[in-house]
């Protein structure tokens, strides 16, 4: 299992496909991210104890649950992005 997550042993170019599908899916997920939140604060606010009764503390959860993914994403992102810079900086040594 700790041999999964070195990424110095994959080819560089499955891992500059990893990474682009997780900038992909931070950003779509993001986006839509924003869409829910502020669709569910509204209806928070107009409907108040009913509202999160009825499903808006649900999608509350569901709302974090989504950050948390987005984080996980940028952060495997981040990773595979310095690996693939480290490698490219050694090339040219």
């Amino acid at each position: 299992m700790k041999d999964l997550f070195r990424l110095s042993r994959y080819h560089w170019l499955f891992l500059f496909l990893v990474m682009a599908f997780c900038a992909f899916a931070t950003a779509f997920l993001s986006f839509q991210l924003i869409n829910i939140a502020m669709a569910n604060l509204e209806f928070i606010a107009t409907h108040g104890l009913m509202g999160i009764v009825d499903g808006g503390l649900l999608q509350f959860l569901s709302i974090l649950t989504k950050g948390f993914l987005i984080v996980t994403l940028y952060f495997c992102f981040k990773g595979m992005e310095a690996e693939l810079l480290q490698r490219w900086r050694r090339i040219d040594r």
